[in-house]
């Protein structure tokens, strides 16, 4: 076979450049330290490569999802923990201004702590995260959970949502709390109270006469009227509370109340006329009301003394526009004297208002029922148990300063604290949950890049022989060429 010069030079110049290529693959291979450096290198392993891939980035995500937890449970644990420090500390004065032993002005002290540790439960409660989001608003993060637009007028914003984090492809944690289960649906203590009338006759009362659940108050002088007897009553009452868990107390020079956050309040008496306090029990609930007026039908002025809530005069209220200007001025003028009423006022719609009470009967007095929209009369209070945690510390505040009985308000300072306490036994169980997955999810993580590296990474070892025999491959072909092509017919003439 004839091999033409141009045949000769064009093989060895393929030759050439393939054993080129090979080099400059290898080369690029040492450089990158991958296998494969494009599809058609191996399709088969890029098809495996991109599956792990995505099953890396997955987990990836996972991490990043439970290191977003972890922060948000870490900084509600912390939070947590400051409340249950307030509350600790709000259950301490509670006991100590409970004293009978305590002044008018000691109790204002402590009324005056009180309100400061109130100040800090709302601010934990407006906690945000390092992103500026809300930890206890539910899924409505970027919105405040909490404002107060009156001294015992707490708003609560947010909603009852929990959002779930995928921290696996088969396990989600909660990464928050809603501040309506935390702060505002507590449950309160049992409390029971009942007044009695005036005695009629002041006759001494034998030892067994007369018992508060269960337990004589022992025997009692005669008394010269009314009056003196209530103050008997009392302090024989009183002499036992330790026992029976009901205080009582003179509410008028001759009449008697009797109170209990423990129980119900059984009263056995001989002789009614004898103590003012009949034979009966008292059922142990909290009492609330709420009533919704009608829109108002004619807004002129109302007079100071024409609007009455629980006895208390709202005020003068100057002419209206509408029905929803007077709305918002009836909402405002009974929210004004919310301290001594315990009445709130809160707008339905545009032009209609819901007076509530968390401790008492809801009384309306009106001169004229159309100007206001409200309904003379009383509304009965129902059995609610539960009451939000800022109001229980500024009644609690409140009666303090008031140099009253705070028994009542013990109980329920109690099982809030105990509310939180359980909330945050369930975020350490999610904190811990988390940093598990986050463990198993790092395992993972690691054995998919061991597959991945077993299909793409290159053998370092096999590459650099694979280059050095490329290489001497290449040298002597080079050598090869120079030589033959020097060769030729007219050296041998």
């Amino acid at each position: 076979m004839r091999i033409s010069t141009s045949l000769f030079y064009k093989r060895s110049t393929d030759a050439m450049l393939a054993q080129q290529a090979q080099v400059s693959q290898t080369q690029l291979q040492l450089s990158s330290g991958k296998r494969i450096l494009r599809p058609s290198d191996d399709p088969m392993g890029t098809s495996r490569i991109m599956e792990f891939n995505r099953s890396i980035e997955t987990v990836k995500q996972y991490q990043e999802n439970a290191s977003v937890a972890t922060s948000r449970l870490e900084l509600e644990e912390g939070a947590l923990e400051g409340m249950v420090d307030i509350l600790q500390r709000a259950n301490d004065l509670a006991i100590q201004g409970n004293n009978d032993s305590m002044s008018a002005n000691d109790r204002g002290a402590i009324a005056a702590e009180m309100h400061h540790l109130l100040d800090g439960m709302l601010g934990l409660a407006n906690s945000k995260d390092a992103n500026g989001e809300y930890l206890f608003s539910g899924y409505q993060r970027d919105t405040q959970p909490f404002s107060r637009p009156a001294l015992n007028d707490f708003i609560y914003s947010g909603d009852q949502g929990q959002r779930q984090l995928q921290i696996s492809s088969t396990r989600q944690v909660a990464d928050g709390d809603s501040g309506y289960d935390l702060f505002v649906d507590v449950e309160t203590g049992p409390f029971a109270i009942g007044s009695g009338v005036a005695a009629t006759s002041f006759l001494a009362i034998n030892d067994g006469d007369l018992t508060i659940n269960g337990i004589s108050v022992g025997a009692i002088p005669a008394a010269a009227d009314a009056t003196e007897r209530a103050y008997q009553i009392t302090a024989a009452i009183n002499d036992i509370k330790g026992v029976t868990h009901v205080f009582a107390e003179v509410i008028q020079p001759d009449r008697v109340s009797l109170s209990s956050s423990y129980s119900d309040i059984t009263i056995n008496s001989l002789s009614t006329p004898d103590t003012g306090l009949a034979t009966s029990v008292i059922p142990a609930t909290t009492r609330s009301a709420s009533v919704t007026g009608a829109a108002a039908t004619t807004f002129a002025a109302i007079n100071a003394g024409d609007l009455t809530i629980n006895g208390t005069s709202v005020g003068a209220i100057p002419i209206a526009a509408d029905a929803a200007t007077r709305a918002v001025q009836i909402r405002d003028a009974v929210n004004a004297v919310f301290g001594t009423t315990n009445v709130r006022a809160e707008l339905v719609g545009t032009d209609q208002v819901q007076l509530i009470s968390s401790s008492s009967d809801i009384t309306v007095s009106t001169v004229t029922a159309t100007d206001t929209g409200l309904i003379s009369g009383t509304t009965l209070a129902v059995n609610d148990r539960q009451r939000n945690i800022f109001e229980t510390l500024y009644e609690l505040a409140t009666e303090l300063e008031n140099d009253n009985s705070v028994d009542r308000y013990i109980a329920d300072v109690q099982l809030a604290m105990e509310n939180i306490l359980n909330t945050q036994a369930t975020v350490g169980a999610r904190r811990n949950a988390v940093d598990e997955q986050d463990e198993v999810n790092s395992g993972s993580q690691l054995i998919l890049e061991s597959y991945r590296a077993e299909i793409e990474d290159l053998d370092l070892t096999e590459a650099i022989s694979r280059l050095s025999q490329q290489m001497m491959a290449l040298e002597a072909a080079q050598k090869t060429y120079i030589q033959v092509q020097g060769n030729s017919l007219f050296d041998y003439l």
